[in-house]
């Protein structure tokens, strides 16, 4: 039987959901999962698109199919996008029997959409690293790491929202030791995970990078994408058309920022 919850808690839940979601940022999912159970499925749906990133990926896994369900259904729109951008496919088919067959029209257009948006593609082969670490320990902590595979740093604050992309050279380097890595993060403007797959694609960020990260409509970090993956789910196999004045542009770009790498290795990120 569920724990009934004092009626000014409850009241918080519907009010302040963003507050709540901060308090309960660090609790097990286990405490969390009877939290929403107690809850009207409005505010359980509401406090669940605020938890941070990973919190709510995990969670998602472990959740009763039935309540998954209910929340989707009673959530604002930006809510029920943001729980289903989280949502592994693996749990569509249980959450869809879990509802009449007559009713589940609405959940259908909900899950499909995801599927046509970059939210669908991310990667989530990144590392993740809290805007207050300084740069020593994330060195330390990464040459300490068995995988040596390369893969973005993403800076994130305590609610997992994306703040930029670390530069290594820049994060090793001498100057920078002392310093927390969300001061020398590159702000790298992401892509939002409810955006099509081919209007994903027209970017300026590509001209400078070949994969980028993707957020929610809270900010909060859904992972990484590449080019490549987006064109193949746009059908966009045809070659660029470059001209001459494009060529120099996109060389003499690539060239000064191989030339800022460069100097943020040898001298840091300028205070």
């Amino acid at each position: 039987m569920t724990e009934q919850r004092d009626p000014l808690l409850l009241q918080f839940a519907s009010d302040k959901p963003d507050e709540m979601a901060a308090l309960l940022a660090n609790s097990e999912l286990r405490e969390l999962t009877e939290m929403l159970e107690s809850l009207p499925v409005a505010s359980a749906a509401s406090l669940a698109a605020r938890l941070p990133s990973w919190q709510l990926s995990s969670l998602l896994t472990i959740m009763d199919a039935a309540l998954l369900a209910r929340m989707l259904r009673a959530a604002k729109t930006d809510d029920a996008v943001a729980l289903v951008s989280h949502l592994n496919e693996s749990r569509y088919e249980s959450i869809l029997n879990a509802v009449p067959a007559p009713e589940r029209r609405s959940l259908y257009e909900l899950l499909e959409f995801p599927s046509y948006s970059v939210a669908s593609l991310v990667s989530t082969e990144f590392i993740r690293v809290p805007e207050n670490t300084s740069c020593g320990v994330f060195c330390e902590q990464l040459s300490a790491s068995a995988d040596t595979s390369a893969r973005p740093v993403l800076v994130v604050d305590q609610q997992g929202r994306y703040r930029g992309i670390l530069s290594l050279p820049a994060a090793y380097s001498r100057r920078n030791r002392s310093r927390p890595v969300g001061q020398i993060a590159t702000d790298v403007v992401p892509l939002n995970g409810n955006t099509a797959a081919n209007q994903a694609l027209i970017a300026r960020q590509w001209m400078k990078y070949s994969e980028l990260p993707v957020v929610d409509s809270r900010h909060r970090v859904l992972g990484v994408v590449t080019r490549v993956s987006l064109e193949r789910v746009a059908g966009d196999f045809a070659p660029m058309q470059f001209n001459l004045e494009r060529v120099l542009s996109e060389l003499a770009t690539a060239y000064l920022s191989l030339c800022a790498r460069v100097l943020e290795s040898v001298f840091g990120r300028p205070k």
